[in-house]
């Protein structure tokens, strides 16, 4: 090209700027800055459109590193000469320059870093509609190779960040979408370099960044996660800086737009990520009240899980996710009076019901507390849902923890007390304050009052679950024989806590008969053992002992029916209901019966029983009186039975300190 071609630059000052030596390109710049002041005193706007335009394409395009950092001068020069008039011309000064900044050469793209500083620094306010060309090109230089290059970047980016956080021009609906972009990279320094404009805008409290928190939010648990510590470090004090924030003043906060985040979150298998976000949870579930419960099922689904942790290093996830998870018992709970009308339940019965199949013990307890308090809380509107609920908390009696079987048991005694959907039942859900109760305790606790029994039963007997819980129940202890005989005893107890013995008793039994003849036998050993035994049925005991009225009557005839399965448990009810010349000929029947090992392991487990306390008035009816004749004859021939064992003997001299008592041959049937 020609010096004609350069003008107005004249041929010396092209070749000044463009020399290899910093001292002439200096020299040429200040040459071009005087220029520049005078074209502007003269208004003569043409020139200096010209002279941008050779700097900014003409010598711009030259592949010379030389010529490119000549033009990279000039053009900073360009903007000392117009000052405040450099305004007029930000786009054609800067976009050359930020082209600059992806070059290969080193050389050229420092220069580019102070030109660009130099231009930026006039035009402050004014910059800000290249904001979006030099933030790009200031997260690519945060990455650059060169250490030269990175710390002239930082320079201008500190600059460019004053620039922005103190212009009330500043549009940060433009902005935080450029910041949020680079936090999604896999480059740690672009993240490094998102988080802290997060910091440096959060820092100016005017530009309201926290009304723009929902579009930022997912980002930052993004760099949250980075493998990078000092990135997490970053991170993590922002966050924790926002939550202070929104804690110190909630009123302007969106939390339903960023409750969403900190489930998806929440869920993380990296620690600090899923703390910080179940924190956030909990922090939200106390600020926005009510407002968390269309989001209940997300919670859940999130909390409950994290109930599973039993290592130190995720203790403090344990006990947060156990706060968030009381928080919203409650929420539900105060919400009862509202309706509920906010609780998207359908969802939160579609997550617990999943949850049930959790392999932790706690997670599972947890989600039956959560079914249990629904039932309690909102009975009519959980009735339309049992279908949805019932199998996968009768699947829970199987497993191998004794408060998992507990919790699904008050679960399923709930379910069968709460009317039937669409209708009031005469049940009516009265069972859910004493039903959660029993059910977080020992069995051992107590019972329902004797007088109770009765109007259990007709209550449960309207009930559309409770016989389908008890074929449900019978079908499992079928299909795993291990079940009864290691959890047999153990549910039927808490059942008789939970719901009643007489209806246990009844239902169980009426259920056994249509069974199978080997696992009715069972049935019959295991609730047999229970009524002599069981502190909780201690009772019933004595209601079947004194065989006094019309529901003694025919519950005896009902346990009849079904323990007629095990000739030895049929005896024991017998002997129980002083039914004693049935006892007699139903012993005379023993002969026809194959003698196996089992059977007599049953006569002699019944012999330790008529020596125990629960028989003590059996054994004073020896004495004398009505029925000792038939008694005596009884026990002789269980005597007989024996092979000649401990049990013998010990039959034997019972019977030996016993007075005599003439036999009047009679034959009766059970009364």
């Amino acid at each position: 090209m020609t010096e004609r071609d350069y003008a107005p630059l004249s041929g010396a000052c092209v070749r000044g700027l463009c020399d290899k030596l910093y001292e002439k390109r200096k020299f040429a710049g200040v040459e071009i800055e005087k220029m520049v002041k005078d074209f502007s005193d003269a208004n003569n706007t043409n020139q200096i459109k010209r002279l941008i335009r050779v700097l900014g394409q003409d010598l711009m395009s030259s592949t010379n590193p030389n010529v490119k950092n000549g033009a990279l001068m000039g053009l900073s020069s360009v903007a000392v000469g117009l000052g405040k008039g450099s305004v007029t011309y930000i786009s054609e000064l800067t976009q050359p320059i930020v082209a600059c900044l992806g070059e290969s050469e080193p050389r050229v793209r420092y220069a580019a870093t102070e030109a660009l500083f130099n231009v930026l620094k006039i035009a402050r306010d004014a910059a800000l509609t290249q904001f979006p060309l030099v933030f790009d090109a200031l997260a690519r230089l945060a990455a650059d190779p060169e250490p030269q290059v990175r710390q002239g970047a930082e320079l201008l980016d500190r600059l460019v960040k004053d620039i922005a956080t103190e212009s009330p021009a500043l549009e940060l609906a433009r902005v935080v979408p450029l910041v949020r972009e680079r936090m999604y990279t896999r480059s740690a320094a672009a993240r490094q370099f998102a988080v802290a404009w997060v910091s440096a805008l959060d820092a100016a409290p005017a530009l309201g960044l926290r009304r723009h928190l929902p579009d930022l939010l997912d980002g930052l648990f993004t760099v949250l996660d980075d493998p990078n510590p000092e990135i997490r470090r970053m991170c993590d004090v922002q966050l924790n800086e926002f939550l202070r924030s929104i804690k110190k003043d909630p009123s302007e906060v969106d939390f339903q737009a960023m409750i969403n985040i900190l489930i998806t979150h929440a869920q993380s298998t990296e620690e600090l990520l899923q703390l910080t976000a179940i924190t956030w949870l909990k922090e939200f579930a106390e600020l926005s009240g009510a407002g968390v419960l269309p989001h209940a099922s997300g919670v859940l689904r999130a909390a409950l899980p994290c109930l599973a942790y039993t290592d130190e290093p995720r203790k403090k996830i344990r006990e947060t996710a156990a706060t968030v998870n009381l928080q919203l018992t409650k929420l539900v709970a105060e919400a009862e009076a509202e309706g509920a009308a906010r609780l998207q339940l359908d969802a939160v019965v579609d997550v617990l019901t999943q949850l049930l199949h959790h392999s932790s013990v706690h997670t599972k307890v947890a989600t039956l507390d959560w079914i249990l308090h629904l039932y309690s809380k909102l009975p009519a509107e959980m009735s339309e849902r049992t279908e949805h609920v019932f199998v996968g908390v009768v699947g829970c009696l199987t497993d191998a923890a004794d408060d998992v079987v507990r919790r699904a048991l008050a679960v399923l005694a709930e379910i069968c007390s709460c009317p039937p959907a669409g209708g009031t039942g005469a049940a009516g859900g009265t069972r859910a304050a004493g039903g959660t109760g029993a059910a977080a305790g020992d069995v051992t606790t107590g019972a329902p009052g004797a007088d109770s029994y009765g109007e259990d039963y007709c209550d449960l007997e309207n009930s559309p679950y409770y016989h389908k819980f008890l074929n449900a129940l019978l079908r499992l202890l079928a299909a795993d024989e291990s079940l009864l005989e290691d959890r047999g005893a153990f549910i039927i107890r808490q059942l008789v806590v939970l719901v009643g013995a007489e209806a246990v008793y009844r239902g169980v039994a009426g259920a056994a008969r249509a069974r199978e003849p080997r696992l009715a036998a069972r049935l019959a050993d295991v609730l047999a053992t229970l009524l002599l035994t069981a502190p909780e049925l201690h009772p019933l005991r004595l209601r079947l002992r004194a065989f006094d009225d019309e529901a003694a009557v025919s519950l005896f005839r009902t346990l009849y029916l079904c323990w007629a399965h095990s000739p030895v448990a049929l005896l024991a009810l017998c002997l129980l209901t002083h039914n004693y010349a049935h006892c007699a000929d139903l012993i005379s029947t023993f002969g026809d019966l194959e003698i196996t090992v089992d059977f007599l392991t049953e006569v002699d487990k019944l012999v330790q029983l008529i020596e125990s306390p629960v028989f003590a008035y059996l054994r004073l009816e020896l004495l004398g009186g009505p029925g000792s004749a038939e008694l005596r004859a009884a026990l002789f021939g269980l005597l007989m039975l024996l092979p000649q064992s401990e049990a013998f003997h010990m039959l034997r001299r019972r019977l030996h300190c016993a007075p005599h008592v003439p036999h009047v041959p009679a034959q009766h049937a059970p009364r």
